[in-house]
């Protein structure tokens, strides 16, 4: 299976169609954007949607979640076709990180430089991910593996675990949720 990427200006118009959001956002505001990028939400469930990168017939879009069933938390969605293990071939992996290289260096132009971690360089099962905080106190990240390129939005609120997990990591070492069970 071939995979296909977003061009850089499509998978940048898609970030900032959330990123450039006040918070909290109505749901009405979310399927708005939604329905503006061209994604098509499922008849059973309007948080769920395709966009042009899900193969016909399949449902491996993107989707939005909630917070305590009811507000608006975030939303994910690919930026390349989702090429699964045993479909991946000898381009795979260089499409995967040439694009996500791509992304990067134009998401970085817009927000500047992200929090980066790569776990497993050079492996099969290697994964990148830098995340953006946002002055309206949400976040987003990139994050990818070979056959796979996503990009989560995160409301002020997951933000706000996130920081605070990286912090009391700092502050007590890798393992500090052991120290307080």
């Amino acid at each position: 299976m071939k995979m296909e990427t977003l061009p850089v200006e499509t998978a940048v118009e898609w970030v900032t169609a959330w990123t450039d959001l006040e918070w909290p956002v109505s749901w009405e505001t979310a399927f708005a954007v939604r329905d503006q990028l061209g994604w098509i939400p499922y008849s059973e469930d309007g948080m769920l949607f395709t966009t042009v990168l899900t193969p016909p017939g399949e449902k491996h879009g993107g989707y939005m979640t909630d917070r305590d069933d009811s507000e608006f938390n975030g939303v994910e969605f690919p930026l390349a076709t989702r090429v699964i293990k045993g479909f991946k071939d000898e381009l795979t992996a260089p499409t995967t990180w040439a694009a996500y290289e791509s992304y990067v260096t134009a998401l970085i132009n817009i927000f500047g430089e992200p929090r980066t971690t790569v776990n497993r360089r050079g492996a099969g099962n290697e994964y990148r991910q830098c995340e953006w905080y946002l002055p309206n106190s949400s976040s987003f990240s990139l994050g990818a593996q070979s056959g796979v390129i996503e990009v989560s939005i995160n409301s002020p609120e997951d933000t706000w675990v996130d920081l605070e997990y990286q912090r009391m990591e700092e502050k007590y070492g890798p393992d500090w949720e052991e120290q307080f069970e």
